[in-house]
């Protein structure tokens, strides 16, 4: 009986926490985590990982983001770059709410920089799983990968 009361108070404290989406993205249908990849929906052919996604670091107001691109620039991924730290941080639910609000400063960081350089921000497409917020595909007017590069951490 104990060893039952003590799996029910983990199971009540291990809850689902869930973080909002950008309202950028608000309305559009998100693309799971775990069926894309560097060849779909996007084709995404600079600094795309088979393993992790977005592989290219970059740095903006001292948050550190990882982004990947399309040959033309005009599909940008937007990823959380301490993803795995961020994951594994909220040890007591079932997602991860540091990791899908990390996800959300990130795009916020981008935004502003796209917005700065005159850049359209045409369409937000939210990447997520398991209630996570992985990512966002941010589908742009113009070369928004090439305006992010000078951001790059070496």
């Amino acid at each position: 009986m104990r060893i039952l009361f003590i799996l029910a108070a983990i199971a009540s404290l291990s809850g689902c926490v869930s973080t909002a989406l950008v309202k950028d993205a608000n309305g559009n249908e998100s693309i799971s985590t775990l069926w894309m990849t560097c060849s779909k929906p996007y084709v995404l052919t600079q600094n795309c990982s088979a393993w992790n996604g977005a592989a290219k670091e970059i740095e903006v107001n001292g948050f550190k983001i990882n982004i990947a691109g399309s040959e033309n620039g005009t599909v940008v991924l937007v990823m959380d770059s301490n993803w795995l730290g961020n994951v594994f941080g909220d040890v007591f639910t079932f997602n991860s709410p540091t990791h899908s609000e990390a996800t959300n400063t990130s795009f916020d960081a981008i935004k502003k920089v796209l917005t700065e350089k005159g850049i359209e921000l045409k369409k937000v497409i939210p990447v997520q799983s398991s209630g996570n917020i992985d990512g966002y595909v941010l589908e742009l007017g113009s070369d928004g990968y090439k305006a992010l590069l000078p951001y790059s951490v070496n």
